[in-house]
């Protein structure tokens, strides 16, 4: 018994001080950018010894993988799908764009983490850009496919082409992350994303702005 109460302890030290030190690595990455962080400076900025994060991690590609996964990742898995259970394309994709307008909200931190990640990538490193394009391909891709859906459930007018939509919708997703990195403080980033995600949803299902407030997909995206 004993054994495994120790060893029981010893998994939550190790949780706790890897979510340390991928905060502190968020952090240094916000402050200074990918290329001035160090594994060294990582453990460090948590509180352990310079050691620890290349222990644990290995190497910065690794680590950087690991910070992907805790603010884009598991986020975007365990939050979204689960909601979008049984839903009609229109409204699943509501869910989507309506979980990302909460996360602006209540992530804030998070996101200013993964926004400068996502700039970072057009710079030279390899590991970064190689890591957003294939996650800029997934968010289109998911999105194309609740557009595919939403045609074939009703929900989406079948003359909206799937990719080229789903394209449009990442570009001003990535332009209202940009504005609002740049100057937070005079850009209303739920605002603007609910105005945003309005006008998506009516082109998707043609019809006029103001949405229908009486349809199902309206009900489900004003509730998230």
């Amino acid at each position: 018994m004993e054994s495994k109460q120790t060893l029981n302890g010893h998994q939550v030290r190790s949780e706790r001080s890897t979510r340390l030190l991928l905060r502190a690595a968020g952090e240094l990455v916000a402050e200074g950018g990918y290329q001035s962080m160090t594994l060294a400076t990582v453990g460090e900025r948590a509180g352990y010894s310079r050691s620890l994060a290349t222990a644990r991690f290995g190497s910065k590609a690794k680590l950087l993988e690991a910070l992907v996964e805790e603010i884009v990742v598991r986020w975007d898995l365990e939050t979204l799908e689960p909601e979008q259970k049984g839903l009609t394309g229109l409204a699943s994709l509501g869910v989507m764009l309506n979980g990302i307008k909460n996360a602006y909200e209540k992530s804030p931190n998070s996101l200013t983490v993964l926004y400068a990640l996502i700039f970072e990538a057009v710079g030279p490193v390899p590991e970064l850009r190689d890591r957003f394009v294939a996650f800029h391909q997934n968010q289109r891709t998911r999105i194309a496919t609740y557009i595919r859906r939403g045609v074939e459930d009703g929900s989406i007018v079948p003359h909206n082409d799937p990719e080229q939509h789903a394209a449009v919708i990442v570009a001003q997703l990535r332009g209202v992350g940009y504005l609002w990195k740049l100057d937070p403080d005079n850009i209303d980033s739920g605002a603007v994303l609910r105005t945003f995600i309005d006008q998506v949803l009516c082109t998707l299902a043609g019809v006029q702005p103001p949405y229908d407030k009486n349809s199902p997909d309206a009900l489900v995206g004003a509730a998230r």
